[in-house]
This record gives structure tokens, C-alpha cells and sequence, in this order.
């Protein structure tokens, strides 16, 4: 076989190769808001491994202080660990958070295309108000994870705080000159608290509202 013919079928291949990675590629319009739908769910799975978090601390605090027993270090080195895994989750709160607006981000930039494509004006219109409608309810869901971000910062600084606290005094008496505050800060959490479970309830609920899934129906 001559150089030129196998140089032909070469680019022939090649070509073939890259059609059907560019087809595998194309993307259906609905698949912007699936993305989106998932980004929620996994922000509401994140915002629940939270909560599971902080009552792992909480607890680990109330040994420590209210059912205190044997070496200290112990039940210290649970409460700083539950600590550190706290810090974990938040952060991967924050990163699902930042997934899920990417996603709402190309998801909006999808659906006004979309909308310009459309020819009856009251088709056009009506997807508008639509739209406007789903992103009004982005913004409030991202608007209520600030808030509960914010309620966070006074509970994990007393957190640090008494771990400090604690790690240089740790006896019976250090223990003793604290239980007030540790009393305070589960008093304190009991909103914040409330406000995650809250959270969790928006996010799932909303990626439900956008899923092209319908509940009870199987996942392809």
C-alpha cells in the first residue's frame, strides 16, 4: 500500500474519531437543569453530613465536660477530633455550594438562549416569567446557606475557644471554671441547628422542583 493511501486512511480515522467524541459530547438543553438539580441534592447531602458534625461535637463537648471519666485526654483528643471533622464538612459544604452555583450560572445562560430561540411571543414570555421565577428561587437558597455560613462563625470560634481552654488546663478544675460556657454554647447551637435542617429542607426541595425525574420514578 502506497505511503499516501496509508496517510488517507489515517486522517480518516482520526477524523472519524473526533465525530464521534463530538457527538458523544452534545448536550441536550434540559441537561443544564439536571445539572443544577444534582448540584442541589449534593449541597443538601453536604449541609446534612454538617449537621451530623455538629452534633458529633456537641456531644463529644458534653463528655468531655458534663461526663467526664478516666484520662481526659481521651475524651479531649474526641472532642478535638469531632472538631476537625466539623471543619471538614463545612468546607466541603462550601465546595458542593460553589458546584451548585456554577451549575445555576449555566443553567440561566441556557435557558435565556433558549428563550431567544423561541418564536410565539407568549411562549417567549411565559418561559421568561418562568425562568425568572427558578431564579429567584436559586438566589433565595443560596442567600439562606449565607445565612446559616454566618450563624456558624460565633458557635465554631467558641468551639476553638474552649478547645484552647481546655488543652492548657485540662483537669477537673479547668473543667469546673467552663461548664457555663459550654452550657451557653449548646444553648446557642440549638438555632443553628434548626437553621441547617432548614437548609437541607431548601436545597432538596428545590432540586426535587427542577429534577426531570419524577418522585418514585427510577434514576437512568
Amino acid at each position: 500500500m502506497k505511503t499516501s493511501q496509508i496517510k488517507i486512511i489515517s486522517i480518516n480515522f482520526a477524523l472519524a474519531a473526533v465525530l464521534a467524541v463530538l457527538a458523544g459530547c452534545v448536550s441536550k438543553s434540559y441537561d443544564k437543569g439536571t445539572a443544577t438539580a444534582t448540584a442541589l441534592q449534593n449541597s443538601a447531602d453536604a449541609v446534612a453530613q454538617t449537621s451530623g458534625r455538629v452534633n458529633d461535637v456537641l456531644a463529644a463537648l458534653n463528655n468531655l465536660t458534663f461526663k467526664s471519666q478516666g484520662d481526659l485526654r481521651d475524651q479531649y483528643d474526641a472532642f478535638v477530633s469531632a472538631s476537625k471533622n466539623l471543619d471538614s464538612a463545612n468546607q466541603n459544604l462550601d465546595a458542593k455550594v460553589v458546584q451548585m452555583r456554577d451549575a445555576a450560572v449555566a443553567y440561566a445562560e441556557n435557558w435565556t438562549n433558549q428563550i431567544a430561540a423561541i418564536a410565539s411571543p407568549d411562549l417567549k414570555q411565559r418561559s421568561t416569567d418562568r425562568m425568572n421565577e427558578v431564579t429567584a428561587k436559586l438566589k433565595d437558597v443560596d442567600a439562606s446557606y449565607e445565612g446559616v455560613k454566618n450563624s456558624f462563625k460565633p458557635f465554631t470560634s467558641d468551639i476553638k475557644d474552649i478547645q484552647t481552654y481546655l488543652g492548657t488546663d485540662l483537669t477537673a478544675g479547668g473543667l469546673n471554671t467552663i461548664k457555663d460556657i459550654v452550657s451557653k454554647t449548646k444553648v446557642d447551637a440549638v438555632p443553628l441547628r434548626d437553621s441547617i435542617k432548614q437548609l437541607q429542607a431548601s436545597f432538596s426541595g428545590l432540586s426535587t422542583a427542577l429534577s426531570p425525574v419524577m418522585p418514585g420514578a427510577e434514576q437512568k
